[in-house]
């Protein structure tokens, strides 16, 4: 049984939006930007109904990618994605692509992208594995 072309096109588009979807979050959260989650609740001229609004959607998220990014690596998966995505910016760095000295928020920035990296490819973990191998996995959610 031959697999449809675009199957590809359809993981990738599964894949994207799922990274950005833990970019979105972490750096809704917090980035040196200002337009964030934190900065949200330092601002007086917001209501507090905004903001306890605000503050259930992020518990609510963070609690799903999070357990979702914990059940699909595990602590070591977890280890290995950050080693990972350190490499690669240390790599980065070392090839004067990232330059540490243009800001003293460059390593907020980093560290920010690697934390979405890492939930990023929780959340991608399964559909990797089955598009490298063939096989479904499933867990037993009544763990």
């Amino acid at each position: 049984m031959a697999i449809p072309r675009h199957t590809n096109f359809w993981l990738a588009g599964k894949l994207t939006a799922r990274v950005l979807l833990a970019a979105f979050l972490v750096f809704g959260t917090y980035n040196p930007a200002g337009r964030s989650y934190y900065r949200l609740m330092w601002d007086p001229s917001i209501g507090g109904i905004w903001k306890i609004v605000a503050s259930g959607l992020l518990i609510v998220a963070y609690g799903l990618v999070l357990s979702l990014t914990w059940r699909a690596l595990g602590f070591g998966g977890i280890v290995i994605a950050t080693g990972f995505a350190t490499t690669l910016t240390w790599v980065l760095i070392e090839a004067g692509w990232i330059d540490l000295a243009a800001s003293n928020t460059v390593l907020t920035w980093i560290t920010l992208s690697v934390l979405a990296f890492v939930l990023g490819t929780g959340l991608c973990w399964m559909m990797i594995g089955r598009a490298l191998d063939g096989q479904l996995r499933t867990r037993d959610i009544s763990r």
